[in-house]
This record gives C-alpha cells, structure tokens and sequence, in this order.
C-alpha cells in the first residue's frame, strides 16, 4: 500500500498494471497514479459503509478492477476476500455462499 502511494506521488504516469487478454494480448493498462485514484475512491466508498477489519468479498472477473478493488480494500483497512468468477451464477452460487458464510 505504501509503495503504491510512493510510487504514484514520485513516478505516476509509469504502467503498474497490464491486463492481458488470454495472457497475451494487452487490453488495459494503469499507471500508479491511476490504480492509486481508483484505489482511494474505492476506500472512500467503503470506509462510509465499513469499519475497519471488516471483510469485503471481491467477485470480479479478472480485470485491473479486481486489482483496483483490491488496493481499495487495503487503503480502507477492511479485509479483502477474493471470490471466483461467478459465471454461471447457478453454478458457483454455493461455493460463494460457503466462502460469504
């Protein structure tokens, strides 16, 4: 966490993070000042809703959001659970339900 802030307030325009479709073909990017502003909303969202050391389930796809979302869970101080991908959703529901009990 703290090396994100660094990184985004002395070198921000770098890439952090390169999203690679099939492993191969890049499909987004984020530099550390963005991943840091979208991790910071995301922690602004949750600190209003959350206290901290609250745990906060993060079903996403793989995408630079789950890493945003994931920073985000860091900067808040709450505990991040990471999920599977939930499609199809009739499919994973139990395994979701055992991993949010």
């Amino acid at each position: 966490m703290h090396l994100l802030q660094t990184r985004a307030q002395q070198q921000p325009n770098p890439l952090a993070y390169t999203f690679l479709k099939n492993g191969k073909t890049p499909t987004s990017q984020l530099t550390y000042r963005q991943l840091d502003q979208k991790a910071k909303a995301i922690a602004a969202y949750l600190q209003t809703h959350l206290s901290p050391g609250s745990r906060v389930l993060l079903v996403y796809h793989q995408s630079l959001d789950a890493i945003a979302a994931l920073f985000g869970c860091l900067y808040a101080g709450v505990i991040a659970i990471p999920a599977p991908d939930t499609t199809p959703l009739q499919r994973t529901l139990p395994r979701l339900e055992a991993i949010a009990t």
